[in-house]
C-alpha cells in the first residue's frame, strides 16, 4: 500500500481498518500523523453532533438554536477537509519530508570518511533495479533502506563541495522537479527515468549539477520490481 492509497483510505473513513493499512502505519510514520489527526477530527465532528442543548437554555425551557451546532459541526468538518487537502494535493511535500526524516534517523551517514566498495555498493543497489556509473572512492555510505514501503538506495557521494545525500527512489513518481529545506538541509527531488531521485546537502546550495550527474550515471533495469 502506498502513502496516497493509505491517506484515501483514513480520509474515507478515518476509523476503518484493514491489515494492509495496519502494517503500512506500523512502518510509515507520516501517515500514522495523518491517521491520528483524521480521527481526532473524527472525534471532534462526532462531540459537536451530540453536543446536549446549552444548560440555561434548558432551564429557560427554550430550546437551543439547532444552527448552532450544525455551524460547529460544519467548522470541524472544514477544518478536517483542510488537512486531507494538504495531505493528499500537496504529496511531494509529504515525499521531501519523509526524505529529510529518514536521513536525519542516519546521522552517521554524514561522518562516513571512507570510500565504500565495489561490493558494498552493489549491495545497496541490489533489489532496487537500478546500476550506477560512479567510481567508488566517491561513495562514503550506501545502504539499503526501507522506505515507504520498498527498500530502496541511500547513498553519500563526496563532492567538491562536500558530502551529499543520495536516495534512489524508483517507486516515487514526481511530475516536476521539487527544492525544500528542511532541519538545516536543503534538498531536491527530480523526476527520473523510472521513479525520481532526491539528493540533499547540508546547509544551502545548488544541487541541481548533482541531481543531474546522477541522472546521467544511473541505469534502471527493466525487469527490477
Amino acid at each position: 500500500m502506498t502513502c496516497e492509497e493509505a491517506r484515501l483510505l483514513i480520509g474515507a473513513d478515518p476509523t476503518a481498518t484493514t491489515p494492509a493499512l495496519d502494517e503500512h502505519l506500523a512502518t510509515c510514520t507520516a501517515c500514522g500523523s495523518f491517521h491520528g489527526e483524521m480521527r481526532s477530527l473524527d472525534a471532534d465532528i462526532r462531540r459537536a453532533l451530540e453536543r446536549p442543548p446549552d444548560l440555561a437554555r434548558r432551564r429557560s425551557g427554550r430550546a437551543a438554536p439547532a444552527w448552532r451546532q450544525w455551524a460547529l459541526a460544519a467548522s470541524v468538518v472544514l477544518a478536517s477537509l483542510a488537512v486531507l487537502g494538504v495531505w493528499l494535493l500537496r504529496p511531494s511535500d509529504t515525499l521531501a519530508h519523509e526524505v529529510v526524516a529518514h536521513v536525519q534517523h542516519e546521522p552517521e551517514s554524514w561522518l562516513a570518511s571512507q570510500h565504500v566498495s565495489v561490493q558494498g555498493i552493489s549491495e545497496a543497489l541490489r533489489g532496487a533495479g537500478v546500476t550506477l556509473d560512479v567510481t567508488s572512492d566517491r561513495i562514503r555510505y550506501a545502504q539499503s533502506c526501507w522506505f515507504r514501503g520498498h527498500y530502496v538506495p541511500h547513498l553519500v557521494i563526496q563532492t567538491a563541495r562536500g558530502p551529499a545525500t543520495v536516495l534512489i527512489l524508483r517507486h516515487e513518481q514526481v511530475r516536476a522537479r521539487r527544492t525544500f529545506h528542511e532541519a538545516g538541509m536543503t534538498g531536491i527531488i527530480v523526476p527520473a527515468e523510472r521513479g525520481s531521485i532526491a539528493v540533499l546537502a547540508r546547509g544551502a546550495g545548488d544541487l541541481d549539477d548533482i541531481a543531474g550527474q546522477m541522472q546521467h550515471d544511473l541505469r534502471w533495469l527493466p525487469d527490477a520490481h
